[in-house]
């Protein structure tokens, strides 16, 4: 036991911070990604919905069709709304020795990942973000599936020298 116990306070002062200015937003074209999605899942319930008020007995009879139906639009009207919104919040960050992701509109989360919990990270491209070029990049912890994230809106060719760069740190640290 060469090293000399210590247990130092610490001050708010002395912590390293991060700033908003250092968060990256993600790729514009992500949003082109999300409105798709958000209109092809609105497109099938809409089908749905539709089929749903002349199929059953209860809903052909029901007084307020007109109102359920405005609801409705009003609802997915919302839903393409705050998408945008809550888009405009995301954004990362690769520090020397840690990742940071924000997101959320209504409750803002901020992730935190050093480099040294990262077991793998896995490069994704779905079929739509294939059509602008985009990847999404996954960081699985040591901390299980609740302190895994997944960072979508990457450019392809961003997101793989992000994936190299990580797994370099990762490779240093374990030769350690």
């Amino acid at each position: 036991m060469s090293e000399k116990f210590s247990n130092e306070k610490i001050f708010v002062k002395n912590i390293p911070q991060y700033d908003n200015e250092q968060i990256t937003p993600i790729e514009k074209d992500y949003y082109n990604v999300i409105a798709i999605n958000t209109v092809i899942t609105f497109l099938i319930f809409t089908v749905a919905y539709f089929i749903s008020l002349n199929v059953f007995e209860f809903l052909r009879k029901f007084e307020f069709k007109f109102l359920l139906t405005v609801c409705y639009f009003i609802f997915w009207i919302f839903l393409f709304v705050y998408g945008w919104f809550s888009f405009k919040k995301r954004g990362y960050c690769f520090r020397e020795h840690d990742v940071i992701y924000k997101f959320g509109l209504l409750e803002e989360t901020v992730v935190l990942i050093p480099f040294n919990r990262i077991q793998h990270i896995a490069l994704h491209q779905g079929i739509f973000s294939r059509i602008y070029g985009l990847a999404s990049l996954q960081f699985y912890t040591a901390g299980g599936s609740t302190t895994d994230i997944n960072i979508k809106g990457f450019k392809l060719e961003d997101a793989k020298k992000f994936k190299e760069f990580v797994s370099n740190k990762i490779e240093k640290i374990k030769s350690k």
